[in-house]
């Protein structure tokens, strides 16, 4: 698994970006793609996701929103446990 933290201005952004990179399709997460749209965190405004991508998904990378640096205490993340 491949896990990403993306942020944009907004929610239409973040789903454009998405799309663009082959995660949505028809407004929907591809086969392998888990997504938790966390929204706006306290005072940030901006539109924050965390993404888990399956080790087998094919995606462009390029079109992701990520950013650095990354948070030090981050709102939410995956549990592997």
């Amino acid at each position: 698994m491949t896990n990403f933290m993306l942020r944009t201005t907004s929610e239409a952004q973040m789903d454009a970006a998405l799309s663009a990179a082959g995660i949505l399709v028809d407004d929907k997460p591809a086969y392998g793609i888990f997504i938790d749209r966390i929204g706006t965190c306290g005072a940030d405004t901006r539109y924050h996701v965390n993404l888990r991508i399956a080790d087998d998904v094919a995606y462009d990378e390029d079109e992701l929103p990520t950013f650095t640096p990354l948070p030090v205490t981050p709102y939410r993340v995956w549990f592997d446990g």
